[in-house]
């Protein structure tokens, strides 16, 4: 980057005499330039705000003398950088060069020129910030004090790592979609509760090239409105690339037509770009209505519709929310695939759909749900393509590994087809594991599904382990329900009418001797309560 400071030309005015005047020709008396009224100063003076990003900058600086007469010298002082606040440091010479800082001027000089070289400023240390003031100075001349200090500012330009856009406002957090950058990943962060209420907000749309690393502080948004007239997939974001933490929203109203929704984004991460959420805790309601065939753009979460790649993930975070929908939807997300994991979550609200629904994940397609509960309703029905439910997870596929682990619900689950207090159908025969869990609910429902289970409805010869049942849950699994034995794994040898499911042990009496028994983390669980709770939700 080159900046020039204007050079202004001098012009000399003659006086033009008319033909027949009498010219004089005498001398006028010369009037007295005396020292104190010769001044120097820079034609241009300010503050100016440098980034770290770039590696060099050029300035021109043009100094001026108010007459021709005296001969001066004049050079730039720096400025002592506790001038201006203890945040900045002073830049080292090392990375600037002055060529003709020392000026001398002649008797009929008036214009001096000083270039400034900034050079190999991206090596410099990116969290820190500094400031290089040069001030002209002369012993022979009079500064102009207002025409005599440029000021440098240098730091890792707004929306890097080290200095992220700051907001306050609701316009600013409006105009956030608008600071992303092709190629770049952007830093934001929340300095105060905002409220959207009669904002209908558009969905802010990150990509893999387009990225973002957003900080809520741990403050809340109010209010936020999304609507069928939005243009992408429902939420906050509409897709989230990078990163979005420590923030809440409450009463979020969330409305679809053939989309996917979530309060925080319709999808979390690509195939090859992961999304990560921390620490976010959303409610209010998401109604999402659907098309005949919307397996791939109809899903409903209450964090997000989609969990995508093998790096995504959605951590420490709750969900109080009221879903209603078509096609598959979760309390955290409606889908979770391609390798994600969702930990430490929670969800309470009541989720109502006609296809599979589970009070974390409604389906999961190679993903992992570890240390979450769930409580609440989940409720597939009437009759779709396939409408499992399960307190976890309704519908779960391998291709070619999916977990299911230290897990607790008391949800009421309810479905047209195969229901299981922590999972729902099985739909591969190999490469599902259910272990350590508990599925504590008052009660399991299905219309028309034998292979129902305590834990697991069909379950297709999969592996599962180490889980208890509530001895008082109540299920009724069509006209028929088989006969419900203990089993500490699966016994499909045993198993005739209704077979392939897992019921687990029914042998504690209430859910926290249960987790106890089965070695539950109580760095992550809290069993001091009546049934088991996340030690990082009874923290805030």
């Amino acid at each position: 980057m080159k900046r020039y400071i204007p050079v202004v030309t001098l012009l000399t005015a003659f006086s033009l005499i008319s033909c027949g005047e009498v010219m004089d020709l005498t001398q006028p008396e010369k009037a007295e330039v005396t020292h104190s009224n010769i001044t120097l100063s820079l034609y241009e003076t300010g503050k100016y705000d440098l980034y770290l990003d770039n590696p060099e900058y050029q300035y021109t600086i043009m100094v001026a003398k108010s007459h021709c007469e005296k001969e001066a010298k004049a050079e730039f002082a720096v400025v002592d950088a506790k001038e201006f606040g203890e945040e900045y440091s002073l830049l080292p010479t090392a990375y600037y060069d002055l060529d003709g800082g020392k000026m001398e001027f002649k008797g009929d000089d008036v214009l001096h020129m000083v270039n400034l070289h900034f050079h190999d400023l991206g090596t410099l240390d990116s969290s820190k910030k500094y400031v290089l003031g040069l001030k002209l100075v002369s012993d022979d001349l009079a500064v102009n004090q207002e025409k005599n200090t440029m000021t440098f500012f240098l730091q890792q330009e707004q929306g890097g790592i080290d200095n992220p856009y700051i907001l306050t406002t609701v316009n600013e957090l409006v105009a956030l979609g608008d600071k992303l950058k092709d190629g770049k990943t952007i830093y934001a962060e929340l300095q105060n509760d905002i409220d959207l209420q009669g904002v209908d907000w558009q969905p802010i749309e990150t990509s893999t090239s387009r990225q973002i690393i957003f900080d809520g502080g741990g403050h809340t948004i109010r209010n936020l409105k999304v609507t069928t007239s939005s243009t992408g997939n429902q939420g906050f974001f509409g897709l989230l690339v990078g990163k979005c933490s420590n923030i809440i929203f409450e009463n979020a109203q969330i409305t679809a037509d053939t989309k996917m929704a979530g309060i925080l984004a319709g999808q979390v991460g690509a195939a090859a770009s992961p999304g990560i959420v921390e620490n976010v805790r959303v409610s209010g309601t998401i109604s999402l209505n659907s098309g005949t065939a919307a397996w791939d753009n109809g899903q409903a979460g209450g964090i997000c519709a989609r969990l995508h790649g093998a790096d995504s993930k959605i951590h420490q975070c709750a969900s109080a929310t009221n879903i209603t929908a078509v096609w598959c939807a979760g309390g955290i997300c409606g889908e979770a695939r391609e390798g994600a994991t969702v930990s430490q979550c929670s969800s309470t609200g009541d989720i109502v759909t006609e296809s599979c629904v589970g009070g974390i994940i409604g389906r999961m397609l190679y993903a992992t749900v570890t240390q979450c509960y769930s409580s609440g309703l989940a409720q597939a029905y009437p009759m779709r393509v396939a409408n499992p439910a399960g307190g976890i997870a309704g519908f779960v596929e391998p291709n070619p590994t999916s977990v299911i682990s230290y897990c607790y619900s008391d949800s009421e689950v309810s479905a047209q087809n195969q229901v299981g207090g922590i999972m729902g159908l099985a739909n591969k025969p190999t490469g599902i594991t259910v272990t350590h869990c508990i599925a504590w609910n008052q009660k399991l429902y299905s219309n028309g599904a034998p292979k129902s289970g305590r834990i697991c409805g069909r379950f297709n010869m999969n592996d599962g382990n180490n889980c208890y049942a509530n001895p008082a849950m109540e299920c009724r699994f069509s006209a028929n329900t088989p006969t419900i034995v203990d089993e500490e794994t699966p016994d499909y040898a045993a198993q005739t009418f209704g077979a392939d499911r897992y019921n687990g042990l029914s042998t504690m009496s209430n859910p926290i001797d249960a987790a106890k028994a089965l070695g539950w983390n109580q760095t992550i669980w809290n069993l001091d309560g009546e049934r088991p709770r996340l030690a990082w939700e009874l923290a805030k």
